[in-house]
């Protein structure tokens, strides 16, 4: 019987290493898409600017009409969502802050909080800037320029245990921010925008 040529058995050589390797990397688990990010929005706001007719709200009873906020992706094991707005009204010093919205209990179910509903949820609501009215405040500074705003919505492991289960004129940013230290901030999603005084 005649024997196979070296170049038969070379060529059969390499007929198994290709079908070997093959099959490895058909057996290679895909890499997993990446998670989608937690992210806030609000229609108010384009380009990173405020809208003209989201500035400077008139009060009605004290009250201003909130910004509209929406947002996606909660982290599955959030249990209650904060939110906070905030304005440095001297750049320069990052120890004075301004409070605008302070929210808190919100539940996880809830993706949305229209235009002018901040206060009217089945959530609480802490003092606007001046801390004499449990309301949000609009952007309406007073100097000339471009002022900077900051929205952050936490996604919380509860809801903090030091914060009232009712709208407070005592909780305003700094309190809020106190209180998150008694439960995990699982994730948070800001919102930064400008708002351009003539």
């Amino acid at each position: 019987m005649k024997k196979p040529s070296l170049q038969f058995n070379n060529m059969l050589l390499l007929l198994m290493l290709f079908s070997h390797f093959s099959c490895k990397k058909s057996e290679t688990p895909s890499t997993p898409a990446p998670p989608t990010a937690f992210t806030l929005t609000s229609i108010a706001v384009q380009n990173g600017f405020l809208l003209d007719a989201y500035k400077c709200e008139p009060k009605v009873s004290g009250v201003e009409k909130s910004i509209p906020l929406s947002w996606s992706n909660i982290p599955s094991t959030a249990k209650s969502l904060a939110i906070s707005m905030i304005h440095y009204p001297n750049a320069s010093d990052s120890s004075i802050i301004s409070t605008y919205l302070t929210l808190w209990n919100i539940d996880k179910s809830v993706t949305a909080i229209p235009y002018g509903m901040a206060k009217n949820g089945a959530w609480f609501m802490g003092a606007n800037k001046d801390g004499n009215v449990i309301s949000y405040t609009s952007p309406c500074s007073a100097g000339p320029g471009t002022h900077n705003y900051i929205i952050t919505l936490y996604a919380l492991s509860a809801v903090p245990p030091s914060l009232p289960t009712q709208h407070s004129l005592s909780v305003n940013y700094a309190v809020l921010k106190n209180a998150l230290t008694s439960v995990t901030v699982i994730d948070k999603a800001v919102l930064n925008f400008k708002s351009v005084t003539p």
